[in-house]
């Protein structure tokens, strides 16, 4: 009988010692639009995307987000940056305050937080009609499962069409069609030296 106590505690403290849970924040998209007005690369159409990111983690993260977006226009996409032009003017439309990936990267996001981000896009093609927005950095990329160490690469992918006709390409809005998750390459063992 002990014998059976004693092995039913080794195994019940031993369980979660075999995997270290891998940690996902939650990413809501509020919204991908455009706006017109004179910003970094002179006046034009400039697109953005505003998004909250979420920690239900059960524990503080540390944030390290990149951004990109493919679109159906052969050879062109768009890069995640930061222009305090477009950032203002949509901080003035919508009343609220976002940060940039510049200004989190390196905090960290206690469990439970939440942090409203604003990535631009820089002058968007008239000519693109779909954008596949790439958020990485909301998955721990390395993890441990059954005593090996594995890194992986997974982002968000928010599939996202500009519907309408070649004429005011401003006024088009962008809706979010699909949401998956992708890994960039596949889970590869780390090797211990």
């Amino acid at each position: 009988m002990r014998f059976v106590l004693i092995a039913l505690a080794v195994a019940c403290l031993a369980t979660p010692l075999r995997a270290e849970v891998r940690w996902q924040l939650d990413c809501k998209a509020d919204k991908i639009s455009s706006v017109t007005l004179r910003g970094v690369e002179g006046a034009g159409n400039y697109g953005y995307m505003t998004f909250s990111v979420s920690n239900r983690t059960g524990r503080e993260v540390p944030l390290s987000f990149g951004v990109w977006a493919a679109t159906d226009v052969p050879g062109r996409t768009y890069r995640g940056t930061i222009d305090s032009v477009v950032k203002a003017a949509v901080e003035k439309s919508t009343g609220k305050t976002y940060k940039t990936l510049t200004e989190v990267r390196g905090e960290k996001l206690a469990d439970g937080a939440s942090v409203e981000l604003i990535v631009s896009f820089g002058k968007l093609d008239p000519n693109v009609d779909l954008l596949d927005v790439h958020v990485q950095g909301l998955v721990d990329r390395v993890y441990r499962d059954k005593g090996k160490t594995y890194v992986e690469d997974k982002v968000l992918v928010l599939e996202a069409a500009r519907p309408g006709d070649e004429f005011a390409r401003q006024y088009d809005l962008i809706k979010v069609k699909h949401v998956k998750w992708i890994a960039l390459e596949p889970a590869k063992e780390l090797q211990r030296s």
